[in-house]
Order: C-alpha cells, then structure tokens, then sequence
C-alpha cells in the first residue's frame, strides 16, 4: 500500500513540472527562453537617423563686438583772429575741401599786404635806382624816403613795445601781437632799404651795397608772400570732405586763433576696433575681409577690412586690438553704432565632415557611433575645425559611412539600430 502512494506522488509531481515547463499550454505555446529572447530583441532595437560622411570646405569665425567711428574726424581752426563778417555753413551740412565755411574781418590784414608792396616795390626801385646811379633831385627824394621811413618805423616800434606790454600782462591775443610784429618788420625793411640807397647814391653802389639791396629785395618779397598768407587765412574752409557738426560760429561773434570752430566728420569711410583673444591673433592678416552685421541697420550687409593689427596686448584684457575699415557709400552708418563682425580664424579644405552634434565626448576623446550590419558601433575619432555646425575628421572615418546623428545619446556599442 505505501508502495502505492509513493508511486502516485511520483506520477503528479512528473505531470506539475510538464505543465510548468509548457507554460500551462499543454506545449501549444511558445517556450518562457523564447519569449525571453523576443523581448530582448525589441529592447536593443532603437530607431536612429543617420547621415554620410562628406567631404567639404570648412571656415571657422568668431564673433566679436565693434563700435563705429568716422575714419578721417579733422576740427576747423582759425589760423587768425577777429571778428566774424560771414557765414556760408551750419551744423549737420556736407562740404568739401577748401569750401569756404565763414570769414573774418580782413582788413588790417589787407593793409599789412599793402604795406608789404610797397616795401618791396621801393627795395626793387632801390636796387635799380642804384645800379644807375642817382640825380641831385633824385637824391633829394632819397632823403625825403628816409626821413618818412625812419619816422614810420619809430612810430611802428612805439606801438609794438606798447602791445608787447599788453600781451605780458594778457590783455591781448597772441595775433595781435603777431600782427604788430609783422608791421615793425615791413618797417624796418623799408627803412634799412631807404637807407641803403641813399648811401649807394651818396656814394655810388659797391658790389657789396649791391649785393645788400638784391637781398633786401628777397627779404621783402618773403614779407609780402607772409602778409598775403595772413590775409588767406581770413577766409575758413573746410579741411576735408565730410560732415559739418559741433559749429556755433555766427555772424559778429569772435573767432581765436587756435580756437576749435567745429568738426568735419568724413563717414564715407568708418573705423572700427575688435579686440581679439590672443589664441586666434596669429590667424589674422592684414587685408582680410570681414563680414560685419549691424542690428541698427536691419538686412544690410557691409564688409570690413583689417587695417592694422597691433602686436601688443591691451594690458586690462589681455586682447589684440584689430582696426577694421568699412566702406559707408550709403551713409546707414552712423558714429557710435555697435555692430559684431565675423573674423575667418581658421580654414579646411576637402576635409571629412560630420554635424557637430553627432560628436559625443568622454573626458578629451571624442567619438562617433557607425552603423554597421544593423548594429551601432562606437568609433574613436581625431576632430579638426569646428563652424558651430559641421566639425572636421582628422582621423577616424571614412567616406559614405553612415554617422548616428539621433538618437546616439541613447545607442550603446552593439546595440541593434533600425535606421529611419
């Protein structure tokens, strides 16, 4: 009877592992492995989207921050002195060189070109006079000339020691002082010239009193050429071509010698300044041009280039100052405005390409993952040059290889991929 039982325990615990190792189908359905397996191949299989590998031409730029500036900014100073008599331009007026912007009052400077005439009007009528020789009338009139022209140069004198008085206590400007100078000058000329031929009459003329007189002639010829150049400078014009700004001259009112009457902005041409990181300075040439964009002035594009490179740091930034020179035909381009300019610092050509973003990095080695056989396969790379959207491969890949650029944050290596 036990014999029995045992058997009978023997036969249900047969059948309870049978049912559990058909799954309770009765081996209709699949096997627990083989259910395994299907559920493991579901999860390695992960959609991805891929893109060859390339050949291209790459450039590397950096962006930097300019600001604006007139390439030629000349003031508009009065050489001379006085009052204002005309006015012919305003603020904000285009001219041109040499255009005449105001005047001053010339007068006195018209007399001392007079002056100066005749001067050397009576050093070259001394010259000839001598070298003919003089009669006892015409040696009367020599006497007169000396007597006038020693009594005019004492008078001359008087006043110029006066001014200089004024001048050390500073009740007059130096143009005045100037300008008195000058008339003592044109005095004493004329007086040592008289003087001159009246000896050379008294006496007859020597090579050497001869030779006196021609200088005398050169002398005072170099006084009139500086008398006309003071007369010209009563006439202002504009130094170069550009804008007029800052000019408060008006009809009456003083104009110094030496005294800023305005600014000429030439904006034609503009002036900028990128302060470069001393790792991309040396891939700077002077010439290069450089795309700039300015959010002032909206869909334009204007193209600088480098004028000059300074080869020293700025001591606070420890940057390169780079002068650009950008071409303002149109006149969009104002003083102070503040543009970015997009500087070439590196260049590759018929270089493997991939999209920046497929590049993955663990510590400073940077790797892709490949899609061989269905499978992803992370590959070690060498990078190059960098856009912001397409990186050079040095080392590492090859043409027509297909390149993970989604989903490679999620892929393992061996994982099996379905490319989409």
């Amino acid at each position: 009877m036990r014999k029995f039982f045992t058997v009978v325990i023997l036969l249900i615990v047969i059948a309870v592992g049978g049912y559990l190792l058909t799954g309770g189908r009765g081996g209709k359905g699949p096997s627990p492995t083989g259910s395994l397996h299907k559920q493991e191949e579901t999860v390695a299989s992960l959609a991805v989207e891929v893109v060859p590998v390339e050949t291209g031409d790459l450039k590397e730029t950096t962006v930097l921050s300019i600001i604006f500036a007139p390439e030629s900014m000349v003031p508009v100073i009065p050489q001379t002195g006085g009052t204002v008599t005309q006015v012919f331009a305003a603020t904000g007026d285009r001219v041109t060189k040499g255009q005449t912007l105001f005047t001053i009052d010339d007068r006195q400077l018209q007399l001392q070109v007079k002056q100066a005439e005749a001067a050397y009007e009576m050093a070259c009528a001394n010259l000839a006079q001598v070298r003919k020789g003089a009669t006892t009338e015409e040696l009367k009139q020599i006497e007169s000339a000396v007597l006038q022209a020693r009594a005019s140069y004492a008078n001359v004198a008087a006043e110029c020691q006066r001014m200089e008085e004024l001048f050390q206590k500073g009740m007059i400007a130096q143009q005045q002082l100037e300008t008195i100078r000058l008339q003592k000058e044109i005095a004493a000329t004329s007086l040592t010239a008289a003087e001159a031929r009246l000896t050379a009459a008294q006496k007859g003329a020597s090579q050497e009193q001869l030779a006196v007189l021609e200088a005398q002639v050169k002398q005072a010829e170099s006084a009139l050429e500086m008398a006309k150049l003071q007369l010209s400078y009563a006439r202002v014009t504009a130094p170069i071509n550009g804008v007029l700004t800052q000019f408060t001259v008006e009809v009456g009112s003083m104009a110094a010698p030496g005294v800023t009457a305005g600014i000429i902005l030439n904006q034609g041409r503009m002036k900028a300044n990128a302060y470069v990181p001393e790792s991309y300075i040396n891939s700077l040439r002077v010439g290069d041009q450089v795309p700039i964009e300015v959010k002032a002035v909206p869909g334009v594009s204007f193209t600088g280039t480098i004028t000059a490179i300074t080869p020293i740091a700025d001591q606070t930034t420890r940057q390169f100052p780079v002068e650009l020179s950008v071409v303002n035909s149109s006149d969009l381009l104002k003083a102070g405005m503040i543009g970015t300019a997009h500087l070439t610092i590196g260049t590759a050509h018929n270089q493997l390409v991939v999209p920046v973003t497929a590049v993955l990095y663990e510590g400073e080695q940077a790797y892709v993952y490949v899609v061989e056989d269905g499978c992803a396969v992370r590959r070690k790379i060498t990078t190059g040059l960098n856009t912001g959207d397409l990186i050079a491969v040095v080392e590492g890949l090859a043409v027509g290889e297909l390149v993970i650029t989604r989903g490679q944050h999620q892929v393992k290596n061996g994982m099996l991929v379905e490319v989409k």
